[in-house]
Formats: structure tokens, C-alpha cells, sequence
């Protein structure tokens, strides 16, 4: 998917309220119940790996993110929807948080100890994800905050389009990452509707999981090499 592409689908999500929040316009994953559990519990997770800086991509609306604790943490927060963007530079920025308007998978990512990816690769196609995971790999982070989904025992990593949505477990095929330094479990409140084989399933491996960036860099040398 070309660039421009990528740009209109999260542009027409963002304008026509897609994701049907009452609370965020980043969804319900967005919403301050359903990340009461991250935003408690983050603060500790970057203290413990010494994080003095994150980039936050895509940030959405900053529902969440503006209840963080964020202490001696220079943020930078960068989403493909402009008017996203100036919204939050004029509400939520100050010296050490910004918002600048950027596309993960073509743009040049600026400098930081940790990339936060919550609630994005999971609406990339397998493509956009690798992409994805080479333009954090380009980066001088050190580390990379996703999301992924720890079962296995329910359907994981469809190959969607672009703009919709699956279930991922980044330790499973085809990315198949080793197993992250430590997971926050986010205490999710939403479910997944499987439909009436399988019924509804409650998220409840839902996490974010932290990967030495050294490790992706490593995965995506062996996919690489691979013929």
C-alpha cells in the first residue's frame, strides 16, 4: 500500500468517527477504562529500563497518554492524521512534549530510548507490519513498546488490508519475535467477536509487550536472509 493510500484510509477512519468511541476518537482501546491498568502501571516500566525519551506513534487523540506520569520524560508524540496533530500540539504540547505529524512507514522516525506502537499493527496488513518493524529498526531506540496478544489457542495475525483489524501475537508466525523482556497486561475491558464458531472471547492477553530493538533488528536480518 503506497503511502498516500495509507494516509487517506486513517484520514477517512479519523473523519467519518469509525471506531465508534463516545470517549476517543482513537477508539475504545483509547478509552480511560480500558487503559487505567497502563496508565498506573507505565511510569514503573520506564523507570525499571531507564527511558528518558519516547516517541509515541501513532498517539491518537492523547485520551490516555495525557493522564501518564511522564516525570523527566522527554515525549514526542506523532500521528498520519494532521488535524490530530494540531489539535494536541495546541492543547497538550509543552517543552517536553510535541506533536509532529509523521507516517510510521515511510517517514524518517526522529531519535528516542523507547518507540511506544500501542493499537497499530494490529490494523496493518503483514506487509505494513514488517515495514513497520524495518522503520523502527532504522531508529537508535533501544526499545520497542507494542502491542501483541499472548494466546495462542484463538486465531492470530490474519493478513488483513490496511485500515482493519486483527488480533496479533508477534511471538507467532509470520513475525515470530522472540519472547519480549517483560509484558504490561492492560486489564482490557473489550472483547473479541470471533463470530458463531468460535463466540465471543474477553481480551484478557491484551499487553504491551518490550523488545530490545536489538532483537528486531535480528528477526528482520533473518527474514532477510532468507530466500
Amino acid at each position: 500500500m503506497q503511502n498516500n493510500d495509507t494516509a487517506a484510509v486513517f484520514q477517512d477512519i479519523y473523519l467519518e468517527q469509525r471506531w465508534h468511541s463516545t470517549e476517543s476518537v482513537s477508539g475504545w482501546g483509547s478509552e480511560l477504562g480500558n487503559t487505567a491498568q497502563v496508565i498506573r502501571e507505565l511510569p514503573g516500566l520506564l523507570r525499571r529500563f531507564d527511558v528518558t525519551s519516547i516517541l509515541d506513534v501513532p498517539c491518537g487523540d492523547f485520551n490516555w497518554m495525557r493522564h501518564v506520569e511522564l516525570d523527566g520524560i522527554d515525549y514526542t508524540g506523532a500521528d498520519i492524521v494532521p488535524d490530530l496533530v494540531t489539535a494536541n500540539q495546541a492543547a497538550y504540547g509543552a517543552p517536553n512534549r510535541r506533536f509532529m505529524h509523521l507516517d510510521l512507514l515511510e517517514d524518517t522516525l526522529p531519535g528516542s530510548d523507547l518507540i511506544l506502537c500501542r493499537d497499530c499493527l494490529f490494523h496493518f496488513s503483514h506487509a505494513d507490519v514488517f515495514r513497520a518493524l524495518e522503520q523502527f529498526a532504522r531508529t537508535t531506540a533501544r526499545f520497542l513498546l507494542t502491542t501483541t496478544f499472548l494466546y495462542r489457542s484463538w486465531p492470530r495475525n490474519a493478513d488483513i488490508a490496511t485500515g482493519q483489524w486483527t488480533p496479533i501475537n508477534l511471538e507467532m508466525a509470520p513475525y515470530e519475535l522472540p519472547a519480549p523482556r517483560t509484558v504490561l497486561v492492560e486489564g482490557s475491558n473489550e472483547s473479541i467477536i470471533y463470530g458463531p464458531d468460535i463466540g465471543t472471547v474477553p481480551m484478557h492477553d491484551r499487553c504491551l509487550g518490550l523488545w530490545d530493538m536489538a532483537d528486531v533488528r535480528q528477526r528482520l536480518e533473518r527474514r532477510a536472509d532468507t530466500p
